[in-house]
């Protein structure tokens, strides 16, 4: 299996069966298309409609041109590309959260998200991947009331719970990590990775600002898996 990060939430994963595309934004360094290019069947993944998360403009035309098996979109997805589809149908599923998705190569099972959308949990070749999509602890201490901060705690703490309970371990994980948000940032990534064993965390949604996004190494337990900070561009090979 391998990782490439596209750019701020975006990533591709190529495996033997297939390459998945998660919730492409821009390509910083134009490494997309040599993986779209060798790709044998492709899998489109989005976890909801924001600009920084769906790139409606370029990803609605790779089927003409690449092996997309399937656009797999958050049902909230639907309004934002259904006049392209008139002119330009496209093999796509909405889904909402708690669904599941099954293809000859892969299932798909989604999570709540605390922003809008959903998260995607996919098991293909024997490894769990997670996709956060804008599933985090959006607590912004710093211009919130306590009350406001407690609430959103709790929501997060609530998603968590039921992902925690549907696995204890995921292979690989995205999961936004920003400082946008000012004290404390790392918090909802920190308490995912103690309640899952995740062998794998890779920080997403950084806005630029990776070299203090990365210093949330300092907040993981070293005996739960293995922190990788992927900058857009590169990518990872994993057994």
């Amino acid at each position: 299996m391998v990782i490439t990060c596209i750019g701020h939430s975006g990533f591709a994963i190529e495996t033997e069966d297939a390459t998945l595309i998660f919730d492409y934004f821009h390509d910083e360094q134009h490494v997309l298309p040599a993986i779209l290019q060798r790709a044998k069947r492709i899998y489109v993944f989005v976890t909801h409609g924001h600009q920084d998360h769906l790139n409606r403009d370029e990803i609605l035309d790779w089927h003409k041109q690449y092996p997309v098996e399937q656009y797999i979109m958050a049902n909230g997805c639907r309004h934002k590309i259904r006049h392209a589809m008139k002119s330009n149908p496209i093999p796509a599923t909405f889904i909402h959260h708690d669904e599941d998705y099954s293809s000859p190569v892969m299932k798909v099972h989604t999570f709540d998200s605390t922003d809008v959308g959903v998260c995607f949990m996919v098991n293909i070749g024997g490894k769990t991947i997670f996709h956060a999509g804008d599933f985090n602890c959006w607590h912004w201490k710093d211009n919130s009331t306590q009350q406001e901060v407690k609430k959103a705690v709790g929501d997060f703490r609530a998603i968590l719970r039921t992902i925690a309970a549907h696995t204890q371990v995921i292979d690989v994980a995205m999961f936004p990590v920003d400082p946008a948000m000012g004290t404390d940032f790392g918090m909802g990534a920190r308490e995912f990775v103690h309640a899952i064993d995740v062998k794998l965390f890779i920080p997403m949604h950084m806005w630029g600002r990776d070299e203090q996004a990365t210093q949330f190494h300092l907040y993981c337990n070293p005996e739960r898996g293995k922190y990788l900070h992927l900058p857009a561009g590169s990518s990872i090979a994993i057994d």
